[in-house]
């Protein structure tokens, strides 16, 4: 669970919780995120009862909405409505800090969690194209994040409930959690 000053890693991007969902009972998620210029840009995707409100604090930020390209410089506020196929990137050259509230906050904040969690790890690609566990993500996050693929959102769950056995049986999880900080007590002499 997502605390208030939480922070995130993604290569050099970071993503910091500063209002969680237990602080406004569900009603919206916020969060900063400082984006370095785009080595590889996002996957299309869209929110299917969630509106995302943005704040451009530094920098520039392209979002791709909905086949129309806008580009927006410091100062910029704008909202991605419920439905509405998207894509946004810090087309460069000097990094972009953005204030993001996504409502109402649903599962936001395990979503950003578990996406950068296993893409940093490798288990997923940056790209966001599928491995073994995105049949897992795509069933447990649908309500909050769906990737467009091309085929119908139907087919596409059937496939994720065709696969999902087989992403458990090797051992994948719906969540995202961090490799446990073990360490091993020395002998004292």
């Amino acid at each position: 669970m997502a605390r208030p000053g939480d922070t995130l890693h993604l290569g050099k991007d970071k993503l910091t919780f500063l209002t969680t969902a237990a602080e406004t009972d569900g009603a919206f998620v916020e969060v900063e995120v400082e984006y370095a210029p785009a080595v590889i840009k996002p996957p299309q995707h869209y929110h299917p009862r969630q509106t995302e409100h943005m704040r451009l604090e530094s920098g520039r930020l392209s979002l791709q909405l909905d086949g129309v390209l806008h580009e927006y410089e410091q100062g910029a506020d704008f909202y991605i409505p419920p439905g509405a196929v998207h894509s946004m990137w810090n087309p460069g050259p000097k990094p972009t800090r953005v204030i993001w509230r996504t409502t109402p906050a649903y599962q936001t904040e395990t979503v950003f969690e578990t996406l950068w969690g296993l893409t940093n790890e490798g288990r997923l690609r940056p790209d966001g194209t599928p491995r073994l566990q995105m049949p897992l993500l795509a069933l447990a996050f649908r309500d909050e994040y769906r990737v467009v693929t091309g085929r119908p959102y139907p087919l596409d769950t059937a496939l994720c409930l065709l696969l999902s056995p087989l992403s458990l049986a090797c051992g994948y999880r719906p969540t995202y959690r961090p490799p446990q900080n073990t360490t091993t007590l020395q002998p004292t002499a």
